[in-house]
């Protein structure tokens, strides 16, 4: 039946959305999986573009990316594939794109906001970029965070978020889509 090809077809990228078990790792790539899992219901035409993409980003991928923040932490999950301290990020180029492109409907939180503790503590569950900013800071609070994160650091001293998606997307294209799995 096409139910049964349809979940053939879409196991893998449920599971490999989650890490690696062998490595016990997780990456962009996997976080690439995440939206190929939704592409392909899209392709099947399960779910329509115009009407479901807001709540696939704004209730899925937010709900996924909580549980990740779990696994991440439970199961001290390595970055799959880290650039340290000259990536974006340990573990997410996605979420910091979703986040821009939603700051940038808006006219009030701006890029450098980000250095602000009252700004993330009260919004970071509203705004997806602020979450992400949020756990870097309190998972590496050891230590600046120019010095823990300074391409999102230096990202805050651009002042359009619709400039700061473009550069997250060409991003993504370059350090995730353009590359081959190890």
């Amino acid at each position: 039946s096409i139910l049964v090809n349809v979940s053939k077809e879409l196991s893998p990228y449920i599971l490999d959305m989650f890490g690696n078990p062998t490595r016990i790792d997780y990456g962009t790539g996997h976080e690439l999986n995440f939206v190929l899992f939704f592409y392909i219901l899209w392709k099947l035409q399960l779910i329509e573009i115009e009407k479901d993409l807001q709540a696939v980003v704004l209730i899925g991928f937010v709900s996924y990316i909580k549980t990740m923040r779990k696994l991440q932490v439970i199961y001290m999950l390595e970055p799959a594939g880290s650039h340290g301290v000259w990536g974006l990020d340990d573990y997410h180029c996605l979420l910091f794109f979703f986040g821009a492109a939603q700051l940038s409907k808006q006219n009030i939180i701006t890029p450098s906001d980000i250095h602000n503790p009252s700004i993330l503590q009260e919004l970071s569950n509203e705004y997806l970029y602020l979450e992400g900013i949020q756990f870097i800071r309190t998972i590496k609070s050891s230590a600046p965070f120019a010095e823990t994160s300074p391409m999102l650091n230096d990202i805050s001293g651009m002042n359009d978020w619709g400039k700061i998606c473009s550069g997250l997307m060409r991003l993504f294209l370059g350090e995730v889509l353009h590359k081959l799995p190890v």
